[in-house]
């Protein structure tokens, strides 16, 4: 065998094995820069959903708190699908209870002619673990009620749509209520605007990430 022949003969076992460590550890150092680049990127994507969905949460809010006649301590139109004792404000699950006039299809206000005044139909935010939802309680003597009254989805029908679902991850949903001279109160009737802190919380590669907006409103109408 000529000595070009040996020269062909391929890798040694120890070069081989250099290779073969040299390769697994630029892969680990690829693989390593790859996920962290991943978790990078999945962490500023669920920011930015993050921020569109209390963005959007708050301004829906801020919306039904400016059209609607006030803040109800506890519920006032029954609901035979709510917790016992009924729903109330300062409870931690049950967020907020916000009465909005109720109106026909064509947008008029169905008056009481008793009172001269509005029906109210009453919005019920409230927590399910991180999940907040929304409770429509439309007043049974508005004749044409555009609104009806909503149930727990395992119990929804034709005549009883579902809850809605506003958000999810909701880590905490804070209203924080004030009087005409800008003085804090928990009289739901004295309340005059309305702060709200929004914390929002999922977790991301084992790592929590949190958002908080707030917004402040004030009451516009003040039916009776």
């Amino acid at each position: 065998m000529s000595d070009k022949t040996k020269n062909q003969a391929g890798f040694t076992i120890v070069e081989l094995l250099v290779a073969i460590s040299l390769i697994a550890t630029i892969s680990v150092g690829l693989i390593s820069v790859f996920t962290n680049y991943l978790a990078i990127i999945t962490r500023n994507n669920v920011l930015v959903d993050m921020t569109a969905t209390s963005q959007n949460l708050l301004r829906s809010t801020v919306e039904e708190l400016r059209y609607g006649a006030g803040v109800r301590q506890t519920n006032t139109i029954n609901d035979p699908n709510g917790p016992s004792g009924g729903w109330n404000t300062t409870n931690t699950n049950f967020v907020i209870i916000i009465a909005v006039p109720a109106v026909d299809a064509s947008g008029a206000y169905i008056i009481d002619t008793t009172t001269g005044q509005p029906y109210n139909n009453e919005l019920v935010y409230f927590k399910q673990d991180l999940t907040l939802y929304k409770r429509t309680l439309a007043h049974g003597s508005a004749a044409g009620n555009k609104l009806i009254t909503s149930c727990p989805s395992a119990t929804a029908s034709s005549t009883c749509p579902p809850d809605r679902k506003l958000a999810e991850n909701v880590k905490d949903m804070e209203f924080i209520l004030y009087d005409q001279d800008n003085a804090l109160t928990s009289d739901t009737l004295l309340a005059r605007s309305v702060k709200i802190d929004l914390r929002l919380e999922r977790d991301t590669f084992g790592d929590p990430l949190s958002l908080d907006n707030s917004i402040r409103v004030t009451l516009r109408n003040n039916f009776q």
